[in-house]
């Protein structure tokens, strides 16, 4: 699909409050992100997620990643479910999405738990943890593994190599709840 029509999409989807399907690309990367654009830039996307009827947390996404956005019939019918079961998105936080410093730097004031991905296959991180800072090019992540123990270093992320960034997810805010020192 092309950038213009990708970002013509975007905005109707924004401004009409459609849910939507995002292909999204990076290398060798192909994936698939649902859910409603709440608030857009020129360079970037927040989006609620939503799976299986259930609305989840938050994403930001680059737009140059988003390859295709689907509002078919079986959309369609998603989204109408969800607005008959009282499911519908709600932006509880206001985030400027000028770039990825003023993004990080507005998360890192809600003072939720992250989660930074590059899904590019060559580098393919997942990082969740405190985002403890934000530099010019990067970010700090005080990151927990899988049996919820805290790093003792910070992980640094290049803004550059960041495909999504998610907060008050599910996932991330039950987890740093039962988070142990090494």
């Amino acid at each position: 699909m092309k950038k213009e029509k990708i970002l013509k999409k975007i905005e109707k989807h924004y401004a009409e409050k459609l849910y939507g399907r995002l292909t999204r690309k990076k290398g060798g990367f192909e994936g698939i992100t649902t859910g409603f654009i709440l608030d857009k830039s020129a360079d970037f996307i927040l989006i609620q997620e939503t799976d299986e009827f259930r609305i989840l947390g938050y994403q930001i996404i680059p737009i140059k990643t988003i390859k295709h956005v689907r509002y078919n019939k079986n959309d369609k019918t998603y989204e109408r479910i969800l607005k008959a079961e009282g499911l519908l998105p709600e932006l509880k936080y206001k985030i400027d999405l000028k770039d990825w410093n003023s993004i990080c730097k507005g998360i890192k004031k809600t003072e939720l738990t992250i989660i930074s991905e590059c899904e590019h296959p060559k580098l393919n991180f997942f990082c969740v943890g405190q985002l403890k800072q934000v530099n010019e090019k990067s970010i700090s992540i005080r990151y927990f593994n899988a049996q919820g123990i805290l790093d003792k270093e910070n992980t640094k992320h290049k803004f550059e190599d960041i495909t999504k960034l998610s907060f008050d997810d599910r996932y991330a805010n039950v987890f740093s709840k039962y988070l142990t020192e090494k």
